[in-house]
């Protein structure tokens, strides 16, 4: 195989992928051993491994090595189900990691809309979210304290959609979305373990309560290839 023919490393990989032959969540050889067997240059693998991870069919995880991408999940947004309980629903494992927390001032965006004094303390909340142990999800967002008093004290790893439920008897109601499709920044890449730049799916959020108050508002940062956006639309 020549090593400027690398379309047909491309083409030997995608075949054994979708006869699964590799398998899901499956680990590729290293980008040395696929070259000793193909007698081809590193850049000439690279170069192949990285056109399907474009295509969406493999994946590179820093220090760990290139893997088959998992089928991606659904998210439907008018749903209002939580993160973990439509992941489970479509029959993948949710995880959810807390990088860091913190009472901080509301600077004036926030401020504004949450009808709170510029500076007033707001929660500020960085997670790493999961499916089948994969990092696929950052979230950044800051919580109005105001209307949930105390919730620094809580366990934040878990659903917030739940806790808010069960321990505010209060519930999401309305939501604005917006929906971007960027290049990672580095610092949501390293918090994936991915490179900086790689392609990714940016979501603000703001959740409303019933009264039209603003509960959270929400950055995410999504691997391109772990998540499907479906909203269905009806008369």
């Amino acid at each position: 195989m020549s090593t400027h023919h690398y379309y047909q490393l491309q083409g030997y990989f995608r075949e054994l992928i979708e006869l699964k032959t590799l398998k899901s969540g499956s680990k590729l050889p290293s980008e040395r051993e696929i070259g000793e067997q193909f007698k081809l240059t590193r850049v000439t693998v690279r170069q192949a491994l990285q056109n399907l991870e474009a295509e969406g069919l493999i994946y590179r995880q820093n220090r760990k090595g290139w893997f088959v991408t998992p089928p991606a999940v659904v998210y439907n947004p008018s749903s209002h189900l939580s993160f973990n309980l439509y992941v489970t629903e479509q029959g993948f494992v949710p995880h959810t990691e807390k990088l860091m927390q913190q009472i901080e001032p509301a600077n004036a965006y926030i401020a504004q809309l949450m009808n709170i004094p510029e500076h007033a303390p707001v929660l500020y909340l960085h997670r790493r979210r999961y499916i089948n142990q994969r990092p696929v999800l950052i979230e950044k967002m800051y919580i109005n304290t105001r209307l949930l008093p105390g919730i620094e004290k809580e366990d934040l790893t878990q659903s917030l959609s739940q806790l808010l439920k069960n321990n505010y008897q209060r519930e999401y109601r309305d939501m604005d979305l917006v929906f971007k499709s960027t290049s990672l920044p580095s610092s949501a890449a390293d918090d994936l373990g991915i490179s900086a730049g790689q392609p990714g799916l940016h979501i603000e959020r703001i959740n409303y309560t019933a009264d039209k108050q603003v509960l959270e508002v929400d950055y995410e940062f999504w691997r391109h290839d772990a998540v499907t956006i479906n909203i269905a639309i009806r008369d």
